[in-house]
């Protein structure tokens, strides 16, 4: 009889403990998604019953007519922002209130991870971004440039060649694309070529697919880590596979030691990040501004103030990390995404071939250089009109590091208590007709110069807003434009009888997973 009190005392406090947030919002007046024990408003995402386009939606049209709202993470209590005008204010007005991201990861238990830029928190982050900013500009991006101009053009060559040997021309593109950015990253990141079209086998794709194929990481595994994220810390359990970290560690740490033995110079993230350690990474002011991508991010004064601070080894070295985890995936799938807006949208791919064309032409024979990848308009409108469609972090957050009192609609007022956090969903403002008329339609015109100047910085953001937005934009830009340069030089995309469409996501909760894939036919084109 004891023992089934004493379990019902322990199930009636664990339940208490579960549910004694869930009148945050009612006591504020807030609308709200009503919560369920332990699970919040997460259910469908733990059940997978959705897919992070159908999660972010949901959550934006159910109140629709309320610029703010509420949600639960779990058992955490979340403001869900749909005002573009409070988003704006929050997180750049107001910036030095939400300063941080809420991370669940402790850096004493994955330090790669939990040191790199996204997970840094208040002066350190400021530090660090100052630090790395320098590396993002334009002239910097002109010195990487041509190392990324080295792969695309050796890339095509490889398939061209292996297309002639009769090799089957159908390909499947998001893993087409990973080897052509992680041979990028590799190169620009780590001085190393491992070509992956001749060799996809080696370490550095094997340990990347394995590293950024969330939707193999179990649900509960992710429940628990924003749920109890102390314990999980106690425990030591980490949230990626060890393997990952120990490969980088070697990799990165070996390359380190090598350059700073040498003085090899190589004009890649790796010598900048050197240079930094040094302290004699500056800030340019970046010259052709009016040649910029329209998605490209502008760094704020933040990322531009001097640092005195000594980093460590382990602190660069989990900037490599971040730069690594983010580039893999992340580019992969927009080039996969802007490969099937070209299969479904015909008319553009031919309109863009046409500018390649020119651009190609100009050059009689010689390298594709930075000024000429940045001179394509259309290409420029083609990969924003992706970003906008399809954008790399769908739903963003921020985590207050100051009391804040927000003010809005004529006398409302919202306290915000330091750790409270406030998600805003980009792929849905992205795709709110009020904002986008005919939203799904694939428009690079929206991106023409009579129409770009109408977006305002949170209307169009496909990597953030503020001075906590992406840093990398730009290479990433780069990045897409120099691939697609090349592809559609030399080849045009057509569906084979395996493509589908609609393309459809595997229902993970935080980032685009396209479900099976997407299948393309590169049918070499005739001079």
């Amino acid at each position: 009889m004891l023992f089934w009190i004493l379990l019902l005392i322990v199930a009636y406090l664990i339940y208490k403990w579960g549910t004694n947030t869930f009148d945050y919002f009612e006591k504020r007046g807030i609308p709200y998604n009503k919560p369920l024990f332990l699970v919040g408003s997460r259910l469908s995402v733990i059940l997978k019953n959705c897919d992070i386009i159908e999660n972010v939606q949901q959550l934006y049209k159910e109140f629709r007519n309320d610029k703010i709202s509420g949600m639960f993470e779990y058992k955490h209590p979340v403001y869900f922002i749909r005002d573009p005008e409070i988003i704006k204010k929050l997180t750049i007005k107001e910036f030095e209130h939400f300063t941080d991201h809420r991370l669940v990861i402790d850096e004493n238990v994955e330090p790669l991870f939990a040191k790199g830029l996204f997970g840094l928190t208040g002066q350190k982050w400021k530090d660090m971004r100052a630090t790395l900013s320098p590396a993002f500009t334009g002239s910097k991006m002109r010195l990487m440039f041509n190392l990324m101009n080295q792969v695309g053009s050796q890339m095509t060559s490889t398939i061209r060649d292996q297309i002639n040997e009769g090799i089957s021309n159908e390909v499947e593109f998001k893993d087409f694309a990973k080897k052509f950015t992680l041979d990028i990253i590799a190169t620009c990141a780590f001085g190393i070529e491992v070509n992956s079209f001749k060799h996809p086998d080696n370490d550095f794709f094997k340990i990347g697919g394995k590293a950024t194929n969330f939707a193999n990481i179990p649900i509960y595994k992710l429940v628990l880590f924003f749920l109890l994220p102390d314990l999980m810390a106690k425990l030591r359990i980490k949230l990626l596979d060890n393997d990952l970290y120990e490969f980088l560690d070697v990799t990165m740490t070996d390359t380190f030691s090598e350059r700073e033995k040498r003085g090899i110079v190589r004009n890649d993230i790796i010598d900048l990040l050197l240079q930094a350690k040094k302290g004699n990474l500056t800030h340019d002011e970046d010259q052709e501004i009016s040649n910029e991508s329209f998605a490209a991010v502008e760094e704020s004064d933040i990322g531009k103030h001097k640092v005195k601070r000594n980093w460590t080894d382990e602190e660069l070295l989990a900037q490599c990390f971040g730069f690594f985890f983010a580039g893999f995936e992340t580019v992969s799938t927009v080039m996969t995404l802007l490969a099937y807006e070209l299969l479904l949208n015909p008319e553009v791919q031919t309109k863009l071939q046409h500018e390649i064309d020119k651009v190609a032409q100009s050059l009689n024979g010689k390298e594709l250089t930075y000024e000429r990848v940045q001179s394509m308009k259309y290409m420029d409108m083609v990969v924003s009109e992706t970003l906008r469609k399809w954008p790399p972090a769908p739903l963003v957050d921020r985590k207050c590091t100051k009391p804040f009192t927000l003010e809005y609609d004529d006398g409302k007022k919202l306290d915000f208590e330091i750790g409270r956090n406030f998600y805003f969903p980009i792929y849905a403002i992205h795709h709110d007709p009020v904002y986008y008329p005919n939203p799904e339609k694939f428009n690079p015109e929206r991106f023409s110069d009579e129409n770009k100047d109408k977006l305002s910085n949170v209307l169009y953001s496909p990597f953030g807003i503020g001075p906590r937005s992406c840093i990398g934009s730009r290479f990433a830009i780069l990045e897409v434009k120099t691939i697609f340069y090349y592809l559609l030089l030399n080849f045009n995309f057509e569906a084979t009888s395996k493509t589908k469409v609609p393309l459809k996501f595997v229902k993970v909760p935080t980032i685009f997973v396209i479900d099976g894939g997407l299948d393309v036919k590169l049918v070499p084109r005739t001079s």
